[in-house]
């Protein structure tokens, strides 16, 4: 299947990507560059309460159960999202109606009601999301690390999802306030992947569609500040203790760093299945070797995680250490390796050319931060023309930014830090 997107740009300024696919749906997504991290402290929650509203009905479409009931009906689904950096509309419809779904989000962020009434409502929704976000443990473990790493926090609450005491605050002018001066032509995209019949009318929609976004610019915050640690998060309820592992990223993920980019998340492979047979096959110590990674792609760390009991956390940081030193200096992986690789991918390729959620996805995160149309085939260049010199030479250096290693769950012994100094040699 081919990949071959392009991009365009409306009158008013809104970002346009095109992306044909051989298939019966299109995936649709309207993108606008703002999210949490461009609010104020009293401000947070705000832009993940107004998505809300967007979605509780416009004239044509006055409640919610009318608004999915018509999209349910013609053959599709839309939902809405909010983080850091992006509030979006998506959505997904039998290709033959298509102008129906875009003509249906467009109304969304053009005629919002943002009744009186449903934004009461709403606010008691909103807080038990908060609520029930706050419940999960893969919450806890996110925000503690966010807190401690990128200062990001807000007491009892989210950056992105505020806490009781700001969505409790929030007026209806407040709302209306946010959405004249954060929602702009000029930070949107919209973007179609999927069956596309006629490109020349599908534009033609989306220019009369969105005609009504204003045209004036919009400030956007899309990096953050690393402090490294090694604390605890201490969850007694817990059976065993999450490890995270975690160094600066080398190389920061702009387009002109792709190809180093690739040659590290090769060595980074390599080293999770030399870990996965030594703390898994060989020393039985935890069910599988996993990736982590928090930040941003101009200030991101990543690394190792695993789960273990809390009595094995100090001999999996030994062993972890022992193996990233022996994978580091023993110029891994090799050209089998890499072989081995290339084959691995080819499936993961068919998978992504082949799901047009997946392509729009990407789509819209290389537009997010870079303003350019993902190119997969000089990717799938790179990566197919990688060599393990390359991977060895731009893989160093790895392990030399401040470290910061994250547990959670039940106490245990051991000073981590000094037992992965002792142990990486």
């Amino acid at each position: 299947m081919n990949f071959e997107p392009t991009m365009h740009k409306l009158s008013n300024g809104v970002t346009v990507i095109l992306d044909p696919m051989d298939v019966a749906t299109a995936e649709v997504s309207v993108c606008f560059k703002t999210g949490g991290l461009d609010e104020q402290p009293n401000e947070y929650g705000l832009t993940h309460f107004c998505e809300h509203m967007f979605c509780k009905g416009t004239a044509r479409f006055p409640t919610k159960r009318i608004a999915m009931d018509y999209i349910a009906d013609n053959g599709g689904s839309s939902n809405a999202q909010t983080s850091l950096f992006r509030l979006e509309f998506v959505g997904r419809i039998v290709a033959r109606n298509l102008p129906i779904l875009i003509d249906f989000i467009a109304d969304e962020i053009k005629n919002p009601l943002f009744d009186a009434d449903m934004i009461e409502n709403e606010r008691g929704v909103v807080i038990e999301e908060l609520r029930r976000s706050l419940s999960r443990d893969s919450t806890k473990m996110r925000l503690f690390v966010d807190k401690n790493l990128y200062d990001l926090y807000v007491p009892e609450g989210s950056v992105v999802l505020g806490n009781a005491g700001t969505i409790n605050s929030f007026t209806r002018n407040q709302m209306l306030d946010f959405v004249s001066r954060r929602l702009s032509a000029h930070n949107c995209l919209v973007c179609v992947s999927g069956k596309i019949e006629n490109s020349a009318q599908l534009l033609q929609q989306l220019e009369q569609s969105f005609a009504f976004l204003p045209t004036h610019d919009v400030t956007v915050k899309l990096d953050l500040n690393y402090t490294p640690h090694v604390l605890h998060n201490f969850m007694p309820e817990r059976k065993t203790v999450v490890l995270e592992i975690l160094f600066p990223d080398l190389w920061d993920d702009t387009p002109e760093n792709m190809y180093k980019n690739i040659c590290v998340g090769k060595f980074k492979k390599c080293l999770r299945q030399r870990l996965f047979d030594v703390l898994r096959s060989e020393n039985g110590l935890t069910y599988d070797v996993g990736s982590s990674g928090y930040g941003t792609r101009f200030s991101g760390v990543s690394g190792t995680r695993i789960e273990t009991s809390a009595e094995n956390v100090a001999r999996a940081v030994a062993l972890i250490a022992k193996t990233a030193h022996k994978v580091y200096s023993g110029g891994q992986p090799t050209d089998d390796d890499l072989a081995r690789y290339r084959n691995q991918n080819e499936l993961a390729d068919a998978n992504f050319l082949e799901n047009n959620a997946e392509r729009c996805s990407r789509l819209v995160g290389d537009w997010l931060f870079w303003d350019k149309v993902y190119d997969f085939n000089q990717h799938k260049q790179m990566s197919d023309t990688a060599t393990s010199a390359d991977v060895v030479k731009y893989s160093r250096g790895c392990f030399d930014g401040a470290i910061s290693i994250i547990t959670h769950g039940p106490k245990f012994d051991g000073d981590l830090k000094q037992i992965w100094y002792d142990n990486f040699k």
